[in-house]
């Protein structure tokens, strides 16, 4: 199960506080962000440590990865390519690890959180399936060292990257074994962590961006009384979807809207338009905002969508509403739009869009927002058409949509497995 969210900022204490209650505020803070630290890249002592990238050896393996440490930025940067392995006609692999190949190094003590959490992202275009990697002195047999591996999928956005220490596995040379003690017992005796290229994976290149790693408390879960059903294909807030594409200039996009085993499918591929020389779009949207009608949304903080992106290339959509019911042409330019990224995944997950990020003032030829102006209370009780566009990328598409839902904000902005 992997979940990706970016941590709140806590409020400063009152200013009149007697030294009793700042104590208690501060346990109360400790309690609430119990992050450990494990790794950075900005020369602190306790979380910096050597990096060697390790790179496919087997039958051949021609994979090859390098490491840098960018301190202008306090990031570090891995950079390179997965092959095909020759005699095995597949992919091979490649993996950073801190303190470096056979190398040990005493880890801060993990115990009493609930899982791994990594900040980093992935250039655009290039490999996004990774995993993430944790030895301890405890997982060994004989003479073999077990590592626990959980994977992750990458943004091109800077996110953290939380994963629960029951989405870890423990294998040896790729191999799943047993004889690995619960990793939940083994917090407190790590002594390697790492990155790498998923197994079995991909061919391409790669350009990954790290800024740290910690260990942390789960983040909190929406629960029903969070939310609005808007649209769903349960039967419990039906509405009738289907996709237009760009008529202007020539627009050569294609797209189709299909409902089957309780999901919605929007798919297809976004071409260039000839005389424009730029990608064209495609929309997936509700029925026409004449006839659309959408509880009041304006006690939430957002929009929730359940879905997974299963083909394609791309990943960057935009969530849009209207709430216009007579005005067919704001519907189409003049919608309240939010950019939204959805690495391919196996698993159905969750994506929190908070109203801050819409807008209703957006170029009609790039897609891209001109001035912030996020949707006021009028305007979230009276949503009359809900849509997804595929705009400003190029490359074929498939996204399976469970809901939309209005929300209150997580404990974080997070991504869940659903």
């Amino acid at each position: 199960r992997l979940q990706i969210f970016e941590f709140l900022a806590m409020p400063a204490p009152a200013p009149q506080m007697t030294a009793f209650s700042v104590l208690a505020a501060v346990l109360t803070a400790r309690s609430a962000l119990a992050a450990v630290p494990i790794a950075t890249f900005d020369g602190a002592q306790g979380t910096t440590w050597p990096w060697e990238p390790v790179n496919d050896p087997v039958m051949g393996g021609q994979s090859k990865s390098t490491f840098k440490v960018d301190s202008a930025n306090n990031l570090g940067v891995w950079d390179g390519e997965v092959k095909i392995v020759p005699f095995l006609h597949a992919p091979g692999f490649c993996n950073l690890q801190a303190p470096g190949l056979g190398k040990k190094e005493q880890f801060p003590d993990v115990t009493g959180t609930d899982g791994f959490v990594a900040r980093l992202k992935a250039e655009h275009g290039g490999l996004t399936h990774f995993n993430v990697m944790i030895m301890t002195k405890g997982a060994r047999h004989l003479s073999k060292e077990g590592v626990y591996n959980a994977n992750i999928n990458l943004t091109s956005k800077m996110k953290d990257h939380f994963v629960p220490w029951s989405a870890f596995s423990c294998s040896w040379r790729g191999q799943p074994v047993t004889w690995c003690p619960e990793l939940t017992t083994q917090l407190a005796q790590v002594d390697s962590v790492g990155f790498g290229t998923a197994f079995p994976g991909s061919a391409g290149k790669f350009h990954v961006e790290v800024e740290s790693m910690s260990a942390d408390k789960a983040p909190r879960r929406m629960t029903a009384g969070d939310s609005i059903d808007l649209a769903t294909f349960d039967g419990k807030a039906p509405h009738t979807w289907h996709s237009e594409n760009d008529p202007v200039m020539g627009g050569q996009s294609s797209s189709k809207f299909t409902v089957a085993d309780g999901y919605g499918v929007y798919s297809g591929t976004c071409r260039i338009v000839p005389a424009l020389a730029a990608p064209g779009f495609t929309i997936a949207m509700t029925e026409s905002s004449i006839l659309g009608h959408f509880p009041d949304a304006s006690s939430m903080d957002g929009l929730v969508l359940g879905l997974r992106n299963t083909g394609g290339n791309i990943s960057s959509y935009k969530l849009a509403f209207c709430d216009s019911r007579l005005n067919l042409y704001r519907c189409q330019f003049g919608t309240f739009k939010a950019d939204f990224e959805i690495p391919p995944s196996s698993d159905f997950q969750e994506v929190f869009v908070p109203w801050a990020k819409f807008s209703d003032k957006w170029s009609a030829t790039t897609g891209e927002r001109t001035a912030e102006n996020p949707p006021k209370a009028s305007s979230l009780k009276s949503i009359t058409q809900l849509q997804i566009w595929t705009e400003g990328v190029l490359g074929d598409f498939e996204l399976q949509l469970k809901y939309v839902r209005a929300a209150k904000a997580p404990s974080a902005n997070i991504l869940f497995v659903v």
